[in-house]
């Protein structure tokens, strides 16, 4: 079970996976929870065996590396007798796939959307093609678009904590609207 300090701990390390114990109880302490570093060190061991944390990664400024091309595909899916059976195909296809940023089910207008990346334009419009061949039979709607990114791409955003959203509310939610 996850708890606060996990929480913490996880938030703390989706901005910067390199920072050590002292940095952790650093951020932990200024979050008004004291706790020794070796219980930080054995929270982020446990994250770790649990699968909670499964990898430290890299953040790339994508605006150094030219011409990328990020591509999103918006899907729905025809009704079939197959369509389940295609599904995995189509998951095993985008899992396995170096290109794919994000992928997944979604409710609402569209069944799917992925996010791609691409090294340039020729590349991403050849997928384009291989992809519709491969599962255009399942396909009723697919609508691709060209994504320019205003922001960098962030997995802080799966792992911040409700008082990093409360503390975000109130430097930019107007006194007026508040709560």
């Amino acid at each position: 079970m996850v708890d606060r300090i996990d929480e913490l701990i996880i938030s703390a390390l989706s901005q910067d996976s390199r920072q050590g114990t002292f940095e952790l109880w650093d951020y932990i302490m200024g979050s008004g929870y004291n706790i020794p570093e070796e219980e930080i060190e054995s929270r982020r061991r446990a994250l770790e065996e649990s699968g909670i944390i499964s990898g430290y990664t890299i953040t790339i400024d994508t605006k150094k590396l030219p011409n990328r091309v990020i591509r999103v595909d918006l899907v729905t899916f025809r009704t079939s007798q197959v369509l389940q059976k295609r599904l995995e195909g189509l998951k095993r296809y985008l899992k396995d796939a170096p290109f794919v940023v994000f992928s997944g089910k979604t409710r609402g207008g569209y069944d799917w959307i992925t996010v791609k990346s691409f090294l340039n334009t020729d590349m991403a419009d050849e997928e384009n093609d291989i992809y519709r061949n491969l599962f255009g039979d399942i396909l009723q709607t697919y609508e691709v678009y060209d994504f320019v990114p205003q922001t960098e791409a962030s997995l802080y955003a799966l792992s911040y904590t409700n008082a990093e959203y409360q503390e975000f509310l109130k430097e930019w939610v107007p006194p007026f609207i508040g709560k």
